[in-house]
């Protein structure tokens, strides 16, 4: 590594943008510390993509639990240089106070500021702020003016670190091609049996039956592989029913084995969770909203992709799903700010039993009152 670490320094000096070339090598690094090393370089070279990187990596829960922090150091040096969606991060983390101390005026400085260099969620946002008065008067002008202007920028979805959940590997190496190629065959392969219901048949069917085999193949040739051959007639039948045994079990160690070294955790339960979602199951769709509200290592923390989730889950009738989309909406985490949205959902949710919302509508009521 230090080889290629000193030869990627001696090109970069004769780049005309070297902190540009660090980025892109760190982003198709090998390794995580790899990869961080590389945009760390570019990132004192004062690269604003980079610092954003950096603070996509903090944020996303790089460097262990506690490090949030560190990412709006990042956010602010990016956006000091005129990064739009750094700038627009750097708000949601002050306005809700996301590993920092909550500064909701802070935030919506940089919300503003986000939307002024072209970020079109930014510019959404203050024009339902600028209706409702959300923190600032109400200017039904300029409301109309940014929501003029968000119409006409380009909308780009969150971007998430390279380095989480995995690097990027390098296109360049061989043996990482390969590896890559038979664990996407495998994970689409196993995505598409969860999907159509068939892969705990096909577990108990064909991987234990096969396994069992296996393993009674090596005791009958360890006691005498002589006569466990001449009893299945010829040494090459052997060595098919061997390979029979051994092929789906295999199959799966290798599958489990490539995804730990690229950094990705497994899971049947989230693969079915994540199946029934996508038929339209709503408790499926409550419970991965959940997952993106909350944040962990298979679901990163989405509040945009959460309030998709829920509501479809409250579209399908499901009450939590339901109370949970009306606090998002109320507070315009995840998307624009709705109160009516939100207070028709709660009374959806008291309608349907939930004590919380019964009680969430009776605070409204003296609100809506004053407001008269």
């Amino acid at each position: 590594m230090a080889l290629e670490n000193g030869i990627r320094a001696l090109c970069a000096k004769f780049m005309k943008d070297p902190g540009a070339a660090w980025l892109r090598w760190g982003r198709s690094a090998h390794y995580v510390p790899q990869g961080l090393d590389y945009i760390e370089r570019a990132a004192k070279l004062r690269n604003a993509e980079a610092q954003f990187e950096l603070g996509l990596y903090c944020e996303g829960g790089g460097h262990g639990v506690g490090v949030k922090g560190k990412a709006i150091d990042h956010y602010r040096l990016a956006a000091a240089s005129g990064h739009a969606e750094a700038t627009f991060r750097m708000g949601e983390m002050l306005r809700w106070g996301l590993g920092i101390a909550a500064d909701p005026e802070a935030g919506r400085t940089a919300y503003r500021r986000a939307a002024e260099m072209g970020w079109r969620t930014a510019a959404e946002w203050l024009a339902a702020a600028l209706e409702s008065g959300e923190g600032m008067e109400a200017d039904a002008e300029m409301a109309a003016f940014w929501r003029r202007r968000a119409e006409r920028l380009d909308f780009h979805p969150p971007s998430r670190s390279a380095l989480l959940p995995m690097p990027q590997e390098s296109a360049r190496d061989p043996l990482m091609r390969i590896a890559n190629a038979v664990a996407d065959g495998l994970d689409q392969w196993m995505g598409e049996a969860i999907h159509q219901a068939w892969f705990r048949w096909f577990f108990w069917i064909i991987v234990i039956p096969c396994g069992l085999l296996g393993i009674l193949a090596l005791i009958g040739g360890a006691i005498s592989f002589i006569g466990f051959a001449q009893f299945l007639s010829s040494p090459w039948v052997t060595l098919a029913f061997l390979s029979i045994s051994f092929g789906a079990p295999l199959l799966l160690l290798l599958y489990f084995a490539i995804a730990h070294r690229r950094g990705t955790r497994w899971s049947l339960r989230g693969r079915r969770h994540q199946a029934k979602a996508e038929r339209g199951d709503p408790r499926a769709c409550y419970e991965r909203g959940m997952a993106f509200l909350k944040g962990g290592h298979e679901t990163p923390r989405d509040a945009a992709e959460a309030r998709s989730w829920l509501r479809k889950a409250a579209d399908g009738g499901h009450v939590k799903a339901m109370v949970e989309l009306a606090d998002l909406l109320r507070f315009g985490h995840g998307g624009l700010r709705d109160a009516t949205q939100a207070k028709t959902w709660l009374q959806h949710a008291a309608d349907g039993g939930h004590e919380g919302a019964k009680k969430a509508l009776e605070e409204l009521a003296p609100r809506a009152t004053e407001s008269l």
